[in-house]
């Protein structure tokens, strides 16, 4: 596998055997050291599984990390195109908060925080939110084409006004996100960029 495929191509080729052995292990480890203290080998002993099938598949622990956090992605890029922008904020909004009020999901998320002492692993957290607002972004992106935006919308804040606050109340609160209030991030979001 070449070192220029990205996280999720280089692990595309994983067995799902494999993969269906992997992931649950990888979930478990980052519930309970995040992404500082993550080890493969730790994962390996700890899970009974076979640290060189690991490399081989994943190369190392970043590519493993990412590509636990982006299973869902083509999913989720699936989902979030209904043809409007508010089904498409919607579609979203559903997505995030259907993933942070799963134990596992909320789990992930808040293993992802950045924590001072781990300057190592910003690239780590870096390649999954890079991946991750690439799907989310057209969101914006095809609303901006079919004319749906107003003028001067920054796409990066338009993303931000939908998962910020969904996000937050997930790293905060072990309560979970309501549909009410799922709806009115959406309604908010909506009002905030989209044409009149």
């Amino acid at each position: 596998m070449e070192q220029s495929q990205s996280p999720e191509e280089y692990a595309r080729d994983v067995p799902a055997d494999v993969r269906a052995r992997v992931m649950p292990a990888v979930l478990d480890e980052l519930a309970r050291w995040g992404v500082e203290r993550f080890s493969i080998e730790a994962l390996a002993e700890r899970h009974r599984l076979d640290p060189a099938l690991i490399y081989r598949y994943w190369g190392d622990r970043q590519r493993l990390i990412v590509d636990a956090a982006l299973a869902d992605i083509e999913e989720v890029a699936l989902a979030t195109n209904t043809g409007s922008l508010r089904g498409d904020l919607t579609a979203l909004a559903r997505i995030v908060t259907e993933r942070i009020n799963s134990e596992v999901g909320r789990t992930f998320l808040r293993a992802l925080v950045m924590d001072r002492r781990g300057r190592h692993d910003e690239d780590t957290r870096m390649m999954f939110w890079r991946a991750r607002f690439s799907v989310v972004r057209a969101v914006i992106d095809r609303a901006r084409e079919r004319g749906e935006l107003r003028d001067g919308v920054n796409t990066m804040a338009a993303v931000q006004i939908v998962m910020a606050p969904l996000n937050i109340r997930a790293l905060y609160s072990d309560t979970l996100v309501g549909d009410d209030y799922c709806a009115a991030i959406v309604d908010l979001a909506w009002h905030a960029i989209a044409r009149r």
